[in-house]
Order: structure tokens, then C-alpha cells, then sequence
């Protein structure tokens, strides 16, 4: 499975793999400015295929048997996929 994102020509990895299986796509993810970036645009009432995670370190927990883990938090951002980026203004 293809799951990249179309802008910085990098893989998808970890649960963000999973989140966009779900959404039953593969192939090119943006967020909405890499899409203007590129050129193109989302059109007005276009809704996201998915919400990645983009992970940010995190805190020392203590869980309940005891142990101390590094707990990881993220950032979450839409994606759209590549097949909704519109690059004919005209086409609006």
C-alpha cells in the first residue's frame, strides 16, 4: 500500500498508515496549504479523508503497575487526497 504525502514526497508512518487505510484511498496526501502550494486548490465545502497524527514529544508517566513510560502526544491536521486538489481555477 502507497500511502505518501504528494507535497514532500515522504511515507506515512505508524498510525497514520492505519488512519488512511480507513479511508479506503492510496497514493498522495496534502493539508490544505500544500495543496495552494502546489499549485492547486480544495474546493469550498471539500471535507478532509482523515486526520493524521503528527507526533510531539511527550511527558515521563508513571502507569498503574508501577512503570515509567515516555508518553507520546501529537498534533492533529486534515488531509485531503490528491483526487479532491482542483488545479483548474475555471473548474470552480
Amino acid at each position: 500500500m502507497n500511502y505518501y504525502n504528494e507535497y514532500t514526497k515522504k511515507f506515512y508512518q505508524g498510525k497514520n498508515i492505519d488512519i488512511l487505510k480507513e479511508t479506503g484511498l492510496e497514493g498522495g496526501f496534502v493539508t490544505f496549504n500544500q495543496a495552494v502550494k502546489l499549485g492547486g486548490f480544495i474546493p469550498k465545502g471539500t471535507r478532509a479523508v482523515a486526520k493524521l497524527i503528527q507526533p510531539m514529544p511527550g511527558d515521563l508517566v508513571k502507569t498503574p503497575d508501577g512503570k515509567i513510560e515516555h508518553k507520546v502526544s501529537g498534533r492533529r491536521y486534515s488531509v485531503f487526497h490528491v483526487s479532491q486538489v482542483q488545479f483548474d481555477k475555471e473548474a470552480n
